[in-house]
């Protein structure tokens, strides 16, 4: 048995029937050329082969008694890989259009507690030779950082496959916990909770120091405010209201679209930015656009959570859970000027990441271990429930506007018993207050978007993808010009 850390179970504890805390991946693939099997018979074997490479995949929640104890993950004894593949046919024309329409009523169900916490779905007929899978995998169980760890593990990388390592022992799956078990290690952690709770505020307290040093670099004055032309760091609760900053339901649409990577690593070169940089502004552009059609701009920039991953920084850190930050920026929306935006995105980033150094990697660690120390997993399910039965996020500031991820993909081709991986659109939750999520990920020679949303909140999800992939078009387009203008800059300078 494992404990579930602080920041995994905050994830648990924080799900409702209307804030679903599972993300979703759409893999696309093109079958060999003459292939005549079984698809879901091919995913089958494929699980069977290589499921020990993937050790969350076989282990169940136990909660503690109550509500008063800390959950554990155990290896399942009554796992059974049959309850985790799905087989289902999508209606003619077996088109993107009705996969998007699929996963987004697939992404308002939660997944069954009392199984491993994951589940995939086969398409095995989306097109001409095209099959999909569609992954449903809890939060709580692994973050992006993990998911792509686990692409490479089921997929090769040569059409011919290559034979999955054999484990190194035997699966002993563990014996349920006897209820004299439970009862002890609630009375451990209802004896040790103070200890945490007084360690856990001491390591929020040296955070907040930490980050309060870093937080006046040399270009911020002493009291906070950033160089004239420059935004002032952006913080919780900062976010203006827009119309996908309210309540959840439990409905959900999604939508996809994919771009050159050719076309964002010229951006980037071109105006000396990153690649994450061009994928906010193309997000800021595609808001822009979309609350200009919805109500109008709001007085100031959006608020973008970024996620960073940490788990390189932890080495051998295991196979489970999360190990993630996170940095806030503006989006400024308000702004017309497509490069201005960009350039302007890129100049906080920078900022963000100085200031978030070596001591941001493990502040929501330290948080969620001092609200899981300070109160019994009963009370928070139960606060989070009222929270959003009453429906408070309509009237209560919002940590930020809205999540935008960009996870670094496979690099180079992946395939599937002699079929071409061509696109996996990557899908991430909501939260109460920001109903929708923008995130990316590089295959090979695509970057794929993936936009999940509060149906009700953003009932034309599909208009927010087309402008992302549009502002990747204008930037394009913009992109040779200011290289010949830097061009013509350098030759001057030679003259001179």
């Amino acid at each position: 048995m494992q404990p579930v850390s602080s920041l995994d179970a905050a994830l648990l504890y924080a799900e409702t029937a209307q804030m679903p805390l599972h993300t979703l991946g759409v893999i696309v693939l093109d079958a060999p050329v003459g292939f005549r099997g079984s698809p879901f018979a091919t995913m089958e074997k494929l699980f069977r082969e290589r499921i020990h490479q993937v050790g969350p995949f076989r282990r169940r929640l136990v909660d503690g008694p109550v509500g008063l104890g800390d959950p554990h993950w155990i290896e399942d004894p009554r796992f059974d890989l049959a309850n985790h593949l799905l087989e289902v046919e999508l209606p003619q024309p077996r088109g993107l259009r009705e996969l998007a329409a699929f996963v987004g009523e697939y992404a308002g169900r939660l997944l069954d507690r009392r199984k491993p916490l994951w589940e995939m779905v086969l398409i095995p007929r989306l097109g001409r030779r095209k099959v999909a899978v569609v992954s449903k995998i809890h939060h709580a169980a692994m973050d992006g950082g993990r998911l792509v760890a686990l692409i490479h593990q089921l997929f090769d990388e040569a059409p011919s496959g290559s034979r999955a390592p054999l484990p190194d022992q035997p699966w002993i799956p563990d014996s349920e916990p006897s209820p004299a078990w439970l009862v002890a290690d609630t009375a451990r952690a209802l004896a040790t909770r103070p200890w945490h709770a007084v360690r856990a505020i001491a390591e929020v307290t040296e955070s907040m120091l930490e980050r309060g040093q870093a937080a006046h670099p040399p270009h911020e004055s002493r009291a906070g405010e950033a160089e004239p032309g420059t935004e002032p760091a952006a913080k919780l609760f900062e976010a203006p209201p827009t119309p996908f900053n309210r309540a959840l339901t439990a409905h959900r649409s999604v939508a996809f679209a994919d771009v050159p990577f050719r076309d964002l690593a010229g951006i980037k070169e071109a105006f000396g930015t990153t690649i994450n940089d061009v994928v906010l502004a193309a997000s800021c552009a595609s808001l822009r656009a979309w609350l200009l059609a919805h109500g109008g701009l709001p007085e100031r920039s959006l608020v973008a959570n970024v996620p960073v991953t940490v788990r390189a920084a932890h080495g051998a850190d295991g196979d489970v859970g999360n190990r993630v930050s996170m940095i806030l920026a503006h989006l400024p929306v308000t702004s017309e000027d497509p490069v201005g935006r960009l350039l302007a995105i890129h100049a906080e980033t920078h900022r963000a990441k100085e200031r978030h150094g070596g001591s941001g990697g493990d502040v929501l660690r330290r948080f969620t271990d001092l609200v899981t120390s300070l109160a019994s997993p009963w009370l928070l399910t139960h606060v989070v429930q009222l929270y959003s039965a009453s429906h408070l996020a309509d009237w209560m500031p919002v940590f930020w506007n809205l999540v935008i991820s960009n996870l670094p993909g496979p690099a180079t081709p992946l395939y599937c018993a002699g079929g071409t991986v061509t696109r996996i659109y990557p899908l991430g939750p909501v939260q109460q207050g920001s109903g929708l999520n923008l995130t990316v990920m590089s295959v090979a020679d695509r970057l794929c978007l993936g936009a999940m949303a509060c149906t009700e909140l953003v009932p034309d999800v599909d208009s927010i993808v087309a402008g992302f992939a549009d502002e990747i078009a204008v930037l394009k387009r913009l992109a040779p010009r200011r290289t010949r203008r830097e061009a013509r800059s350098r030759s001057a300078r030679r003259a001179a």
